[in-house]
Parts: structure tokens; C-alpha cells; sequence
């Protein structure tokens, strides 16, 4: 069998781009200033989202808190459930405009280990959280840029779950979506037992840095789009947020095929793309790979 045996007709029903079930949208920010110059920025793109109709809406790692100097302040904020904490502007943000948000994700304050969790927080159409993840490798890297050195488990505790979750597609049928962040990108496991779990949908909001994001990012959202068989939505930070701190950008969507069905550069912006079930089940059933484990 020749490799262009396996690959997907896309001239014949259906495509990556018919029988949408799903609009999502990723907001593509430089975060940075204040809180709230930064949640200023995310508001502004997910009117834009939604102005594409987009139904889910996900916004980068620390979309608030990256280059604000607002760390521990926001994690002892967030735990507290305080009012006007960035966890209640993500419900606020939901529920005024009727979507499914993913707060990237915000730190939380843990009294147990006295350092915080990365939490992604998911918000439904009425405010209300339905899903959080604690992400769960933290970013302990030597990298050649200007910061140097990243050390997350100073500051932050390790999560311990795999988080799946559903969201009501057009098709009337459920969408099972997976919690991811940044560094998990590169531990294939942890995408496997998302699939286990369903998934259909794989989340990774990031703040992918330049050096480390211009050799990987793209290369490992494929990989995990590929071996699992699912659309894997990346959602990154771009640019720089201080004199030393600079992400990568380059938002993708990619679908099970391995191809980016939306992506943008390397400035602020919002990303449109659109899921087909159809498509996803058509490449599962070509290439059932997770049928053929051995290990």
C-alpha cells in the first residue's frame, strides 16, 4: 500500500471544513502592563470571536498575570474567590456574552504545598465553571534566550488530573474536549489518556517561548493531533512582555490529519476555526491506530 492509499480525498464528502459542528476561537494576546490592561485585551478579542460566531473561546496561558508583576497577589486573590478576581471576569465575560470560555489559565493559591496551581478554567454560558485542569508538567527548562533559566515549580505545585469535559455541538450530539497547557504539549502520555477518556477536541492555552516555540510548537501540535486522532487547538502568547520575556505565537489549529485548518503569525489576534465530527470520525476509522496498541 502506498502512502497516498492513506491519504484523505479531500475533493469527496466530507472535508476538514463541511458539516461543521463547532466554531472555536483562540485569542492570541501579549500580555503584559497591568491585570487589567490585560484583561482589557482579552475582552476585546473575544468580542471579536464572537462577533465570528464563535460558541468556544480560549484564551492563552497567564493571560492576566504574564509580565504584570501581579503574581502572588492574583494567586491569593483567586483562591480567596474574591470579587473581581480574574476568575470572576472569565465568568462575567461567559455569561454577558453567552459562550464557552476557557480561561487559560490563572493562579490559585494552594495552602496545601504554599506555592499556587495553574488552573484552566473552563466558564459555561451561564457563568458557571464546568471544568478545571491543574496543569500537570511545570516548565523547569534551561532555554538560550534572554530570560535564561524557567522555574515553575518555584512557584507553582503540580496537578494530578487528566480533565475531559463536554460541550453541546450543532450536530446535537456532545463534544468531548481535553485540558492541556503548554508544557504538556511535549508528554505524549498525557494526550493518551486524553483520548482514553474521549477526547475529540485537545486544548493547549501556552506561553511557548520564542526560542522554544519556533523549533517545537508547530511540530508538536501535529504529533499529538496525528497520534490521537483529535483536532488539538494551540493558543499561545506572542511577543514581548518585558525587557526578557518573549513568546512565540503562531496559534493553530490542527486537525486529525495533521493539518492546520486556521494559524496565525507572531502578533496579537484571534483565530477562527471550525470542527467537523464527520472529518475526525472519517480519519479515525482510514487510520485506527488505538486499535492496534501492543503495549
Amino acid at each position: 500500500m502506498s502512502s497516498s492509499d492513506l491519504m484523505p480525498d479531500k475533493s469527496a464528502s466530507p472535508t476538514a471544513e463541511q458539516n461543521p459542528i463547532l466554531t472555536v476561537a483562540g485569542v492570541q494576546m501579549t500580555s503584559g502592563g497591568t491585570v487589567e490592561d490585560s484583561l482589557a485585551d482579552a475582552a476585546q478579542g473575544i468580542e471579536q470571536a464572537v462577533a465570528q460566531q464563535a460558541r468556544l473561546v480560549v484564551l492563552p496561558e497567564n493571560f492576566g498575570t504574564l509580565g504584570t508583576g501581579a503574581f502572588d497577589t492574583v494567586a491569593q486573590q483567586e483562591a480567596a474567590g474574591d470579587a473581581g478576581s480574574i476568575s470572576d471576569w472569565a465568568s462575567q465575560q461567559a455569561r454577558e456574552h453567552g459562550i464557552y470560555l476557557v480561561a487559560g489559565t490563572v493562579p490559585i493559591h494552594d495552602e496545601k504545598t504554599g506555592k499556587s496551581l495553574a488552573a484552566s478554567r473552563v466558564f459555561g454560558p451561564d457563568g458557571r465553571q464546568i471544568a478545571r485542569y491543574d496543569k500537570i508538567h511545570l516548565f523547569d527548562v534551561d532555554v538560550g534566550d534572554a530570560y535564561g533559566s524557567y522555574r515553575e515549580s518555584d512557584h507553582y505545585a503540580p496537578g494530578s488530573s487528566v480533565v475531559t469535559w463536554d460541550i453541546p455541538a450543532d450536530d446535537g450530539e456532545p463534544l468531548r474536549v481535553g485540558l492541556t497547557v503548554c508544557y504538556d504539549l511535549r508528554f505524549p502520555e498525557l494526550y493518551d489518556a486524553l483520548r482514553q477518556q474521549g477526547a475529540e477536541l485537545i486544548l493547549v492555552p501556552s506561553a511557548f517561548t520564542h526560542s522554544t516555540g519556533q523549533a517545537h510548537w508547530g511540530l508538536l501540535l501535529r504529533a499529538r493531533a496525528v497520534e490521537q486522532g483529535c483536532y488539538v487547538l494551540g493558543v499561545n502568547q506572542c511577543g514581548w512582555h518585558d525587557s526578557k520575556r518573549r513568546t512565540w505565537g503562531h496559534s493553530q489549529l490542527i486537525d486529525p490529519w495533521g493539518d492546520a485548518r486556521a494559524a496565525l503569525a507572531s502578533e496579537p489576534d484571534v483565530l477562527i476555526g471550525r470542527i467537523s465530527r464527520d472529518y475526525l470520525k472519517r480519519i479515525r476509522t482510514q487510520l485506527p491506530t488505538h486499535q492496534h496498541h501492543r503495549l
